[in-house]
């Protein structure tokens, strides 16, 4: 399964340290939960399959007896094979090989989930079965947040509240657009985890723990989870509530 999310700051992390309580669920546990392996074979396709270019690629003579090879595609054009054709059974091929791997060590693994880094189009059209997970939040707590997280890896976020707007707007434009097969909302993953949990233990046909939920300390910008929610209203300015509140309103939030 694959999570997207409106942005960063939604809640992703805490929906997968949910699912990280399911043995039935594969992935790494290790903080922050970004160790992507089916968007790392299917980036891996894609590049081992674009077009040679003896401009920008390391050619046929160095690849082989050169120095060290470059990553990259093959370094030269096939006439017997088509690498964009293969490239959907070179990934699905990699996949294969990559779940027989898992569930060598995980026999009772029944799904995989990592946060996506890639259209899972590029997954399903490997033949690759997804069930996706869209994750909303509300826009002015989103901003609240990103201003109160300042580590390392966040500093292309938009902090500008209008920005913020146009930016998740065009999220929101995306998932609406492609909706995945389940839509959480944060408010409910963080206020109810125990709900939360039977209704995606339900879907998924998996156990899941609400009490076994990890909050990294390093993680968290409110000392509670319910504490994140409507923290905008002491954190924003009327001004930038108020740039936000046609999109939150979009996504149902009064």
């Amino acid at each position: 399964m694959g999570v997207r999310a409106l942005s960063g700051r939604t809640g992703t992390t805490l929906l997968m340290n949910l699912l990280g309580t399911s043995p039935e669920i594969a992935f790494d546990r290790r903080y922050p939960a970004e160790y992507r392996v089916a968007s790392y074979l299917a980036r891996t396709a894609t590049g081992m399959t674009e077009p040679f270019d003896d401009q920008r690629h390391q050619g046929v003579t160095d690849f082989f007896f050169g120095g060290e090879p470059s990553w990259g595609p093959m370094p030269f054009t096939s006439d017997a094979l088509d690498v964009i054709a293969w490239r959907p059974h070179l990934l699905a091929a990699m996949w294969a090989s990559a779940s027989d791997v898992m569930l060598a060590g995980r026999p009772e693994a029944r799904w995989y989930a990592e946060k996506l880094a890639v259209d899972e189009a590029v997954l399903r059209g490997a033949g690759i079965e997804v069930l996706r997970i869209d994750l909303v939040r509300d826009p002015r707590d989103v901003l609240a947040s990103r201003r109160a997280f300042r580590v390392g890896g966040t500093e292309h976020w938009a902090l500008d509240a209008r920005a913020v707007a146009q930016e998740l707007q065009a999220r929101a434009d995306a998932l609406d657009a492609d909706p995945g097969e389940i839509r959480l909302r944060y408010e409910d993953l963080a206020g109810d985890p125990a709900g939360t949990a039977r209704t995606l233990a339900a879907r998924l046909g998996v156990t899941l723990d609400p009490a076994g939920i990890d909050r990294p300390a390093h993680h968290v910008t409110t000392p509670t989870v319910v504490a994140s929610i409507g923290r905008w209203r002491t954190d924003l300015t009327p001004a930038e509530a108020q740039a936000l509140e046609p999109l939150a309103s979009r996504l149902g939030y009064t």
